[in-house]
């Protein structure tokens, strides 16, 4: 899967969840308020991260550790369509 579509795949479950709280909750599946591995396996670029992200080695993704994940995507995004946008043009 190209780069693009995984940033317009993330940017429209974004904007369905509206914030991040909303995006943990929904992996969140077994309530426990933490993102456990099988759990983050349903949003691929999540799972790829995880190293990353589970920087105290607990074997689960704290709402802390989703916030920072959370945020490079948000960034990611909006970078990628800051890049694509049309770029305007000066008439004089």
């Amino acid at each position: 899967m190209s780069k693009k579509i995984i940033v317009a795949v993330l940017g429209a479950f974004f904007a369905v969840a509206a914030t991040a709280g909303d995006v943990f909750t929904t992996l969140d599946a077994d309530m426990s308020s933490a993102i456990s591995k099988d759990e983050a396996a349903a949003m691929p670029s999540l799972a790829e991260q995880w190293k990353q992200l589970d920087t105290d080695a607990s074997g689960d993704l704290s709402a802390e550790e989703f916030a920072v994940y959370a945020k490079s995507e948000k960034s990611a995004a909006e970078s990628a369509t800051m890049k694509d946008a049309p770029k305007s043009s000066s008439t004089k």
